[in-house]
Formats: C-alpha cells, sequence, structure tokens
C-alpha cells in the first residue's frame, strides 16, 4: 500500500522580519511525482533549503519516512535516502564526469570501486557513458544538467528534490529530461521538482503545490491547478509557460 513518505507540517521560515514561508502544509505518496510552482520569491527554493538541512524551519515540522528531520544536518537527510539538486550546476569542473558521479556514490560506500560500479550505472541511466572520461567543465549545460541527475541519483535515493532542473534547456533537451525522472519514479522513487515551464510540469506531475508570497495557494492535479482562477491570476496569467 502507498502511504505518506514526505509531510510538510505548517512549516514557516523567517529571516529577521522577512517572512520567507509561512505556515505551508502538505504531503507527498510515495513514488510520486509532485511539482512546486509559483513566481519568483514565491519560497520554492527556501522551502527545499528547509526540507533538505540547509537551513532550519522557524516553527513547523518536517516528516521524512516517518522522521522529524528538521534539526538534521544536509548530509544527515542524504543518508537518510533524500537527494537533491541546485538551479545553477557547479560541478567539479577539472574532474572526469565519472569522478563527478563517485562523489554522489561516497555517501553511501567508503569503497572506491563500489562507488565507480555506481557511478557508471548512472552515467548509463541518464545516457552519458560516452562521456565519462571527459572532464565535467567541458559539458554543454544540457549534459550538466543530466550530470547532476547522475550524481543525486548515485546516492540511492528514496526521494529526490529537482530545483528548475529543465531550467535553460531546450525541449529537446527538456523532453529528455522528462524521460529519466519517468524512469526514476517508474525503479520506485519519489521526485518533488521545482518548475516554470508549465507544459513539463503538467505533462509529468501527479500533483502540484503552488506557493505565492510564501504562503500555500493550491494544490491539486494538473487539470486542477490550471483551472484555478487565483492560480491563473498569481501566476498563470494567460499562458502556461511563466
Amino acid at each position: 500500500m502507498i502511504g505518506h513518505i514526505l509531510h510538510i507540517n505548517h512549516v514557516s521560515k523567517h529571516f529577521g522580519g522577512n517572512v520567507a514561508v509561512s505556515d505551508i502544509s502538505f504531503s507527498v505518496d510515495e513514488k510520486q511525482i509532485v511539482g512546486l510552482i509559483g513566481p519568483n520569491g514565491a519560497g520554492k527554493t527556501t522551502l527545499f533549503n528547509c526540507i533538505t538541512g540547509f537551513i532550519h524551519v522557524t516553527s513547523g515540522d518536517i516528516i521524512f519516512d516517518n522522521k522529524k528531520i528538521n534539526k538534521l544536518r544536509p548530509d544527515e537527510v542524504c543518508r537518510m535516502g533524500m537527494a537533491r539538486t541546485w538551479q545553477r550546476v557547479k560541478p567539479l569542473g577539472s574532474l572526469t564526469v565519472l569522478e563527478n558521479v563517485m562523489i554522489g556514490a561516497f555517501s553511501i560506500t567508503n569503497a572506491a570501486r563500489e562507488a565507480e560500479e555506481i557511478a557508471i550505472e548512472q552515467l548509463d541511466s541518464v545516457g552519458l557513458t560516452d562521456y565519462a572520461k571527459k572532464t565535467a567543465g567541458s559539458l554543454s549545460i544540457g549534459l550538466k544538467k543530466k550530470l547532476e541527475l547522475a550524481r543525486v541519483l548515485a546516492t540511492r535515493p528514496k526521494m529526490l528534490l529537482l530545483d528548475e532542473i529543465c531550467g535553460g534547456l531546450n525541449h529537446t533537451e527538456t523532453d529528455g529530461i522528462l524521460v529519466i525522472i519517468r524512469e526514476v519514479r517508474n525503479k520506485g522513487a519519489t521526485i518533488v521538482f521545482i518548475e516554470h515551464d508549465m507544459k513539463a510540469v503538467t505533462a509529468i506531475c501527479d500533483w502540484i503545490v503552488v506557493l505565492n508570497s510564501g504562503e500555500k495557494l493550491a494544490e491539486g492535479t494538473p487539470e486542477d491547478i490550471t483551472k484555478n482562477p487565483e492560480v491563473i491570476a498569481a501566476y498563470l496569467g494567460g499562458g502556461q509557460n511563466a
């Protein structure tokens, strides 16, 4: 029976007098693909940072895999089975593509040979096998995004948080990333991703959560969200590529 893997319970984050995230609650089911959308400054990345331990919540609880993770460090959250990407991909440019992915694998093993085997497997899963010996800094932005995915997949996560993984990509590259995301979900992982490309969001998501000005504006199926008058007024406007 599929149950919740992540609970966000009345989470708020303040930076001095600035309220970045205010009383947000929602849950994510196992093997679900959930889109987190909203205007720039809505609190999406701040919420990701709270979930993954890079900053701590001011109030509320974050429950992952039935354990409260509010005060855990990022490495502790990772070892529990949650991994994330970042808006700006910053691989270690002087290292090879393979070595970059091995760094992710070292979060679950201390053995170099095993880390290499895991890295080779994940490079194959994202279509980067032929680039394994190239330096990461030589890759195009589209290939760097795939490298970022391979590196987090090398941690063998139960859940992935992807922050604008399709940002800066053309339609063909975006479609390729969406294929990988579906395959990852089909293998049992849960995915939450921030994305502004509404065509990508509606094509792949089971559920969408909308933030605006640090608060949850709405949540529902893609069909519900694209027809929601409040979401249209605050974010979608006249089109679906805000």
